[in-house]
Protein backbone atom coordinates (compact mmCIF):
# COMPACT_ATOMS: atom_id res chain seq x y z
CA UNK A 1 0.00 0.00 0.00
CA UNK A 2 1.41 3.40 -0.80
CA UNK A 3 1.87 5.85 1.84
CA UNK A 4 -1.07 7.86 2.39
CA UNK A 5 1.07 11.00 1.99
CA UNK A 6 0.87 10.20 -1.89
CA UNK A 7 -2.81 10.63 -2.09
CA UNK A 8 -2.78 13.96 0.21
CA UNK A 9 -4.30 16.92 -1.90
CA UNK A 10 -1.77 19.63 -1.89
CA UNK A 11 -2.58 22.81 0.47
CA UNK A 12 -5.21 25.16 -1.14
CA UNK A 13 -3.88 28.82 -1.20
CA UNK A 14 -6.77 31.35 -0.58
CA UNK A 15 -5.99 33.39 -3.43
CA UNK A 16 -9.13 35.62 -2.45
CA UNK A 17 -7.32 36.44 0.83
CA UNK A 18 -3.43 36.92 -0.61
CA UNK A 19 -5.31 39.50 -3.22
CA UNK A 20 -6.67 41.80 -0.31
CA UNK A 21 -4.01 41.62 1.30
CA UNK A 22 -2.11 42.75 -1.12
CA UNK A 23 -4.29 45.54 -2.98
CA UNK A 24 -3.07 48.19 -0.04
CA UNK A 25 0.21 48.13 -0.91
CA UNK A 26 -0.24 48.12 -4.83
CA UNK A 27 -2.84 51.25 -4.69
CA UNK A 28 -0.23 52.83 -2.50
CA UNK A 29 2.65 51.83 -4.84
CA UNK A 30 0.45 52.72 -8.05
CA UNK A 31 -0.51 56.49 -6.48
CA UNK A 32 3.11 57.02 -5.97
CA UNK A 33 4.16 55.51 -8.92
CA UNK A 34 1.18 58.20 -11.02
CA UNK A 35 2.99 61.43 -9.31
CA UNK A 36 6.09 60.29 -10.29
CA UNK A 37 5.76 59.57 -14.00
CA UNK A 38 4.15 63.16 -14.27
CA UNK A 39 6.65 65.79 -16.12
CA UNK A 40 7.31 69.12 -14.66
CA UNK A 41 6.81 71.59 -16.99
CA UNK A 42 10.47 72.35 -17.08
CA UNK A 43 11.17 68.91 -18.09
CA UNK A 44 8.77 68.72 -20.80
CA UNK A 45 9.95 72.37 -22.10
CA UNK A 46 13.56 70.75 -22.26
CA UNK A 47 12.35 67.77 -24.21
CA UNK A 48 11.67 70.30 -27.23
CA UNK A 49 15.44 70.94 -27.02
CA UNK A 50 16.39 67.12 -27.86
CA UNK A 51 17.22 67.04 -31.63
CA UNK A 52 18.84 68.43 -34.64
CA UNK A 53 19.62 71.97 -34.24
CA UNK A 54 18.65 73.42 -37.16
CA UNK A 55 15.20 71.59 -37.08
CA UNK A 56 11.81 73.86 -36.61
CA UNK A 57 9.81 73.65 -34.20
CA UNK A 58 6.24 75.79 -34.26
CA UNK A 59 4.00 77.58 -31.65
CA UNK A 60 1.30 74.83 -32.00
CA UNK A 61 4.02 71.95 -31.25
CA UNK A 62 5.09 73.73 -28.13
CA UNK A 63 1.48 73.90 -26.97
CA UNK A 64 0.91 70.42 -28.06
CA UNK A 65 4.19 69.23 -26.40
CA UNK A 66 2.56 71.36 -22.89
CA UNK A 67 -0.79 70.13 -23.35
CA UNK A 68 -3.07 71.91 -20.76
CA UNK A 69 -0.15 72.97 -18.80
CA UNK A 70 -0.19 75.38 -21.54
CA UNK A 71 -2.53 77.74 -19.74
CA UNK A 72 -1.02 78.02 -16.91
CA UNK A 73 2.58 78.98 -18.55
CA UNK A 74 0.78 81.77 -20.72
CA UNK A 75 -0.65 83.23 -17.90
CA UNK A 76 2.20 83.62 -16.38
CA UNK A 77 4.09 84.68 -19.70
CA UNK A 78 1.36 87.48 -20.18
CA UNK A 79 1.08 88.45 -16.09
CA UNK A 80 4.79 89.06 -15.51
CA UNK A 81 5.52 91.93 -17.05
CA UNK A 82 2.54 93.52 -15.35
CA UNK A 83 5.14 93.00 -11.93
CA UNK A 84 7.20 96.02 -13.59
CA UNK A 85 6.43 99.55 -14.32
CA UNK A 86 7.22 100.10 -18.05
CA UNK A 87 7.48 103.82 -18.26
CA UNK A 88 7.33 104.97 -21.91
CA UNK A 89 6.13 101.94 -23.31
CA UNK A 90 2.53 102.74 -23.39
CA UNK A 91 -0.32 100.26 -23.84
CA UNK A 92 1.73 96.60 -22.29
CA UNK A 93 -0.88 96.05 -19.53
CA UNK A 94 -3.68 96.69 -22.24
CA UNK A 95 -2.21 93.93 -24.72
CA UNK A 96 -1.05 91.71 -22.01
CA UNK A 97 -4.45 91.82 -20.44
CA UNK A 98 -6.30 91.47 -23.67
CA UNK A 99 -4.06 87.69 -24.04
CA UNK A 100 -4.90 87.03 -20.72
CA UNK A 101 -8.60 87.05 -21.42
CA UNK A 102 -7.98 85.35 -24.82
CA UNK A 103 -6.53 82.52 -22.75
CA UNK A 104 -9.36 82.78 -19.79
CA UNK A 105 -12.50 82.35 -21.81
CA UNK A 106 -10.39 79.21 -23.24
CA UNK A 107 -10.54 78.15 -19.49
CA UNK A 108 -13.98 78.76 -19.07
CA UNK A 109 -14.68 77.09 -22.24
CA UNK A 110 -13.37 73.66 -20.76
CA UNK A 111 -11.00 73.52 -23.80
CA UNK A 112 -8.00 70.58 -23.69
CA UNK A 113 -5.05 72.91 -24.38
CA UNK A 114 -5.05 76.20 -25.80
CA UNK A 115 -5.71 77.13 -28.68
CA UNK A 116 -4.57 80.15 -31.42
CA UNK A 117 -5.14 81.05 -34.66
CA UNK A 118 -3.54 78.70 -37.46
CA UNK A 119 -0.93 81.98 -38.55
CA UNK A 120 -0.08 82.24 -34.84
CA UNK A 121 0.44 78.12 -34.63
CA UNK A 122 2.64 78.03 -37.75
CA UNK A 123 4.51 80.68 -36.35
CA UNK A 124 8.16 78.46 -35.64
CA UNK A 125 11.39 79.13 -34.39
CA UNK A 126 14.86 76.87 -34.83
CA UNK A 127 15.54 74.00 -32.44
CA UNK A 128 18.71 76.05 -31.73
CA UNK A 129 17.08 79.42 -30.84
CA UNK A 130 14.66 77.98 -28.87
CA UNK A 131 16.98 75.95 -27.21
CA UNK A 132 18.73 78.60 -26.20
CA UNK A 133 15.51 80.69 -24.69
CA UNK A 134 14.73 77.58 -22.58
CA UNK A 135 18.37 77.21 -21.53
CA UNK A 136 17.38 80.90 -20.22
CA UNK A 137 14.37 80.68 -18.28
CA UNK A 138 14.22 76.99 -17.41
CA UNK A 139 16.22 78.24 -14.17
CA UNK A 140 13.75 80.09 -13.61
CA UNK A 141 10.30 78.26 -13.98
CA UNK A 142 12.29 75.22 -11.57
CA UNK A 143 12.60 77.61 -8.56
CA UNK A 144 8.83 78.40 -9.24
CA UNK A 145 7.92 74.19 -9.32
CA UNK A 146 9.37 73.77 -6.22
CA UNK A 147 6.75 74.78 -3.72
CA UNK A 148 3.70 72.96 -6.29
CA UNK A 149 2.81 69.57 -6.44
CA UNK A 150 -0.33 67.72 -7.44
CA UNK A 151 -2.81 68.33 -4.44
CA UNK A 152 -6.87 68.98 -3.59
CA UNK A 153 -7.31 68.42 -7.29
CA UNK A 154 -10.94 69.39 -7.13
CA UNK A 155 -9.96 73.30 -7.25
CA UNK A 156 -8.46 73.13 -10.15
CA UNK A 157 -10.18 70.36 -12.09
CA UNK A 158 -13.12 70.76 -13.79
CA UNK A 159 -15.17 73.79 -12.43
CA UNK A 160 -12.23 74.58 -10.06
CA UNK A 161 -10.46 75.21 -13.63
CA UNK A 162 -13.33 77.42 -14.88
CA UNK A 163 -13.71 79.44 -12.00
CA UNK A 164 -10.19 80.13 -12.41
CA UNK A 165 -11.05 81.47 -15.93
CA UNK A 166 -13.46 83.62 -14.66
CA UNK A 167 -11.03 85.60 -11.84
CA UNK A 168 -8.72 85.51 -14.93
CA UNK A 169 -11.26 87.41 -17.09
CA UNK A 170 -12.11 90.17 -14.55
CA UNK A 171 -8.13 90.62 -14.08
CA UNK A 172 -7.74 90.46 -17.56
CA UNK A 173 -10.95 93.60 -17.94
CA UNK A 174 -9.19 95.44 -14.78
CA UNK A 175 -5.65 95.45 -16.05
CA UNK A 176 -6.61 96.69 -19.15
CA UNK A 177 -8.06 99.99 -17.86
CA UNK A 178 -5.44 102.77 -16.83
CA UNK A 179 -5.38 102.60 -13.20
CA UNK A 180 -2.54 103.29 -11.31
CA UNK A 181 -0.69 101.11 -9.01
CA UNK A 182 -3.34 98.73 -9.63
CA UNK A 183 -1.18 96.28 -11.75
CA UNK A 184 1.06 94.45 -9.31
CA UNK A 185 -1.20 93.04 -7.16
CA UNK A 186 -2.95 91.49 -10.18
CA UNK A 187 -0.21 90.12 -11.77
CA UNK A 188 0.57 88.38 -8.18
CA UNK A 189 -2.92 86.93 -8.29
CA UNK A 190 -2.46 85.76 -11.74
CA UNK A 191 0.88 83.93 -11.38
CA UNK A 192 -0.07 82.30 -8.17
CA UNK A 193 -3.47 81.09 -10.12
CA UNK A 194 -0.98 79.71 -13.27
CA UNK A 195 0.70 77.70 -10.93
CA UNK A 196 -1.87 75.97 -9.63
CA UNK A 197 -2.71 75.24 -13.49
CA UNK A 198 0.71 74.44 -14.32
CA UNK A 199 0.88 71.42 -11.43
CA UNK A 200 -2.95 71.11 -10.66
CA UNK A 201 -2.05 72.59 -6.82
CA UNK A 202 -4.98 73.50 -5.03
CA UNK A 203 -3.43 74.75 -2.32
CA UNK A 204 -1.64 77.31 -4.39
CA UNK A 205 -5.36 78.07 -6.53
CA UNK A 206 -6.43 78.84 -3.05
CA UNK A 207 -3.90 81.47 -2.45
CA UNK A 208 -4.54 82.84 -5.73
CA UNK A 209 -7.98 83.40 -5.11
CA UNK A 210 -6.97 85.32 -1.82
CA UNK A 211 -4.83 87.06 -3.72
CA UNK A 212 -7.31 87.83 -6.05
CA UNK A 213 -9.60 89.33 -3.33
CA UNK A 214 -7.08 91.30 -2.12
CA UNK A 215 -6.20 92.48 -5.78
CA UNK A 216 -10.03 93.71 -6.08
CA UNK A 217 -9.97 95.37 -2.87
CA UNK A 218 -7.07 97.36 -3.59
CA UNK A 219 -8.28 98.14 -7.03
CA UNK A 220 -11.30 99.60 -5.41
CA UNK A 221 -9.55 101.83 -2.35
CA UNK A 222 -7.40 102.82 -5.68
CA UNK A 223 -9.93 104.26 -8.04
CA UNK A 224 -12.51 105.59 -4.42
CA UNK A 225 -9.11 107.84 -3.51
CA UNK A 226 -8.50 109.10 -6.95
CA UNK A 227 -12.66 110.01 -6.90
Amino acid sequence: TAPAAQFMAPPVVNQETSWDCALPFDRTAAHHSQHSERETASQLLHRLTIGPSDDKVSFGQMLDALGERGFGLLLMLFAIPNLLPFPGVPGVSFVTGMAILFISVQLILAKDEPAFPDWVSRKSFSRAQLSKFIVKTNPLLRWLEKPIRPRLSPVVVGVGERMIGVVGVIHALTLALPIPMGNLPQAVALILLALALIELDGLMAILGYIASIAAVIWLALVVLGLG
